[in-house]
């Protein structure tokens, strides 16, 4: 699987229900809306920021599959970019390092939520605590 597969996956879920679907959240809380457009992913549950490009769906794949498949997804609510709780290799971390250009020390905005959920309701990865864990499959 490749990002150009990742991105497809993503466009197939949302396809089959037009474009819109409801997101179940990891806790079985109330489910978020998410809305495909062609550059990514908008969400209702980001605030005034939901917008969710392309590069953060494959930039949480490629780093998955680069640490061998389970990731830790970091906690923004209570760390900084590059410490014990957000480092820059779990999933958080890395999506505002790498799209976002945020750098180590400074405080990030949340979206770990809806991205994994999204990749987990797409069958891309599947949550444990505290990780994402990259499914094995073929497109």
């Amino acid at each position: 699987m490749n990002e150009h597969d990742v991105i497809t996956r993503l466009k197939e879920r949302f396809a089959a229900e037009g474009g819109r679907a409801f997101i179940p959240l990891i806790r079985g809380d109330k489910p978020f809306r998410a809305e495909l457009s062609e550059g990514g992913i908008y969400v209702d549950n980001l605030g005034n920021q939901p917008f969710l490009p392309w590069a953060v769906f494959v930039e949480a794949f490629e780093l998955m599959k680069g640490m061998g498949g389970r990731t830790m997804k970091g906690n923004a609510m209570q760390h900084r970019l590059g410490t014990q709780g957000l480092p820059i290799d779990s999933i958080e971390g890395h999506i505002a390092y790498t799209v976002y250009g945020k750098q180590a020390g400074d405080s990030i905005f949340r979206r770990i939520t809806p991205i994994a959920c999204i990749l987990i309701c797409a069958g891309i990865c599947y949550n444990e605590n505290g990780c994402l864990v990259l499914r094995s499959f073929t497109p």
